[in-house]
C-alpha cells in the first residue's frame, strides 16, 4: 500500500503538466491523492492553470518542484535508497526535457540553491501538492527526522503557507499514505 501510494505521488509533476491527462493506474491513484490533499476543486484549476502556461514555465514550476524534494531528501543529511528511487521515479515522472532531466539526477547528489524558490513554484495549489510531496519523501526511510520536520517548515514559510496549513498536509500524507511515527 505505502510503496502503491508514493509511486502513485511520483507521477504529480508528469500528470499536471499534461494537464490532469491520466495515463496509467498509478497515475489515476496519484490524483486521487492529490484531490484528498487539495480537493478536487483546487486541484481542477491547478490543471487548468498549468493546461494554459507556455512549455518553458511548466518546466520551471515542475523543475522548482523537484529541487524542493532534492532538499527534502538531503535534509537529514542521509539519503536512504528508498529516498533515491523515489526521488528518481519523480525526475522520470516530471515529463521534462533530456537536458533537464539529466541536471536533475546530478543534483539529486548535491542539493541546487533554494533561493527564490516561491519565484519558481508560483502556483499555491502546487506549493500544497508539493509540501505534500516532499513530507512523503522525508518519510520513506522509515523515520523522520527533527531536521526533516524543521525543514518541512521553513520550505512552508519559503512557499508562504500557514503552519497550520502545512501541519493539515503533513496529517493528510500520514493519513493516506500511513507514514511512520517522528523521532
Amino acid at each position: 500500500m505505502v510503496e502503491t501510494a508514493r509511486r502513485a505521488m511520483s507521477t504529480w509533476l508528469g500528470t499536471l503538466a499534461r494537464g490532469g491527462l491520466l495515463r496509467s493506474a498509478y497515475e489515476e491513484a496519484g490524483v486521487a491523492v492529490a484531490a484528498w490533499v487539495v480537493g478536487e476543486e483546487r486541484l481542477s484549476q491547478l490543471r487548468e492553470w498549468m493546461k494554459r502556461q507556455p512549455r518553458d514555465v511548466v518546466s520551471r514550476e515542475q523543475r522548482g518542484a523537484v529541487e524542493v524534494c532534492i532538499w527534502m531528501a538531503h535534509a537529514d543529511r542521509a539519503i536512504d535508497p528508498e529516498e533515491t528511487h523515489l526521488l528518481r521515479q519523480i525526475v522520470l515522472d516530471a515529463e521534462l526535457e533530456d537536458d533537464v532531466r539529466d541536471e536533475l539526477v546530478e543534483a539529486a547528489h548535491a542539493p541546487p540553491p533554494l533561493d527564490g524558490i516561491a519565484d519558481r513554484v508560483t502556483h499555491p495549489v502546487l506549493r500544497e501538492l508539493l509540501l505534500a510531496l516532499s513530507w512523503e519523501l522525508a518519510t520513506a526511510d522509515g523515520s523522520i527526522a527533527t531536521s526533516e520536520r524543521e525543514f518541512h517548515g521553513e520550505l512552508a514559510r519559503m512557499l508562504d503557507i500557514a503552519d497550520e496549513r502545512a501541519r493539515e498536509i503533513r496529517q493528510e500524507v500520514v493519513e493516506r499514505v500511513s507514514a511512520p511515527p517522528e523521532r
